[in-house]
């Protein structure tokens, strides 16, 4: 009887330490669920695309919009206009005659790639905070979207329907959602943005949901809301061709390379999007390739978009 007593308190004293664990867990993930509830419920404010990113988008939507209407919404912001000039005499597009004005630039690299200049030079700037754990999330958070747009890019010149272009934007934007978090924990929550842990752990839980609502917000196609609705899927099955979704989870795979996320991810040929590649592109044995005899190309894409692409 009196062992009968003592398990009955043994186990009253353990469910009652794990319900106090269980408490203690649900209350600080409760801060980070309000933190994600806020954001998309716009109590938070939700940044406003740059401005010229938005005007360049316009023009490019417009059917009497030309390369000179591209150029002159360009030409009123000079550290734009200086960045799209260095861009089309940057080696990735080579002429033997130097761009030294933006309408020339415009028409050299093709207004696709320049939309994608614009956007990356915009976006880069709303990934700056003062503090210091905010702002070392941020700029690798950025250096992973600029290496993803670069793989996405070089994968995309080997299938058909999907341009470089459009892969390239969706792997820039694909970690757009954790903008609204950080800008929110940095107004709103000094206790959780001094630690790096505690940051991490809210960007990677609700960064794609926050990401499909902010895309939304500013008006993008439907198949960029789905590369952002898929967000971790390593496994998704999709349609039965490679879609863009599947181009940025290859990409992302290759960008975690290296990566303490990389031991998490499945085998690449276990991918459903790796299957439905283009043969003799990726191989089990040398899942890299694609990407090793491109690198020079990274570089260059990576530079276009301020960014690096080492491994």
């Amino acid at each position: 009887m009196k062992k009968f007593g003592v398990s009955v308190a043994v186990e009253g004293k353990a469910r009652f330490l794990a319900k106090k664990i269980m408490t203690k867990r649900r209350n600080a993930d409760g801060i980070y669920h309000q933190v994600y509830k806020k954001v998309v419920s716009n109590e938070a404010r939700l940044p406003s695309m740059p401005d010229v990113a938005l005007k360049v988008r316009r023009a490019m939507a417009s059917q009497n919009a030309g390369i000179k209407e591209v150029a002159h919404i360009i030409q009123a912001d000079p550290s734009l206009a200086a960045q799209v000039i260095r861009t089309a005499n940057s080696p990735l597009y080579r002429s033997a005659r130097p761009q030294n004005n933006v309408a020339d630039a415009v028409k050299r690299m093709g207004v696709q790639a320049t939309r994608n200049v614009v956007y990356s030079y915009s976006l880069r700037a709303l990934f700056r905070f003062r503090e210091k754990v905010l702002r070392d999330a941020a700029g690798e958070i950025w250096s992973g979207s600029v290496q993803t747009a670069a793989i996405a890019s070089v994968l995309a010149l080997h299938i058909r329907g999907i341009s470089p272009d459009k892969a390239m934007l969706a792997g820039l934007i694909q970690d757009i959602g954790a903008l609204p978090l950080l800008a929110e924990l940095s107004e709103n929550h000094p206790e959780i943005v001094k630690d790096q842990e505690k940051v991490k752990h809210i960007v990677a839980c609700y960064k794609a949901r926050v990401g499909y609502h902010l895309l939304k917000h500013w008006g993008f196609d439907d198949e960029f809301l789905l590369v952002m609705k898929a967000g971790n899927e390593w496994m998704r099955e999709g349609g039965k061709t490679l879609d863009l979704t599947d181009i940025i989870l290859l990409s992302r795979w290759h960008t975690a390379i290296g990566t303490p996320l990389f031991k998490q991810l499945p085998r690449v040929v276990d991918m459903p999007a790796y299957k439905k590649f283009p043969e003799n592109k990726l191989s089990p044995e040398k899942s890299l390739d694609v990407v090793h005899f491109a690198r020079d190309q990274l570089s260059e894409v990576a530079g276009m978009l301020g960014g690096s692409a080492s491994d």
